[in-house]
C-alpha cells in the first residue's frame, strides 16, 4: 500500500533535498530513502513498556497527592 503526503521544506530541508536529487533520485525516491534511513537509525522503544506498571504507578501517584491534599491546612 502506498501513501501520499504533502512536505513543506525549509531552506535548509530544500537545500539537504536538492543534494540528494543532484545524484540523480528523484524527489519521491529521495524522501523514501531519507524516512527509511531515518528510522532505521533512531532507537525507537514502546513510551510504555509496561501497561499494567504505569497504571499502578499512577495509582500510587494519585494516593500520595489525595493525602498531601488532605494534610495541608486550608488557606485563610
Amino acid at each position: 500500500m502506498s501513501k501520499t503526503i504533502e512536505v513543506w521544506l525549509d531552506d535548509e530541508a530544500e537545500a539537504a533535498l536538492s543534494r540528494i536529487t543532484a545524484s540523480g533520485l528523484s524527489e519521491g525516491e529521495a524522501i523514501r530513502k531519507a524516512v527509511i534511513g531515518a528510522a532505521t537509525h533512531t532507537k525507537t522503544r514502546p513510551l510504555v513498556s509496561d501497561p499494567d506498571a504505569l497504571e499502578q504507578a499512577l495509582d500510587k501517584s494519585h494516593e500520595m497527592i489525595a493525602e498531601v491534599l488532605a494534610t495541608q491546612r486550608p488557606p485563610r
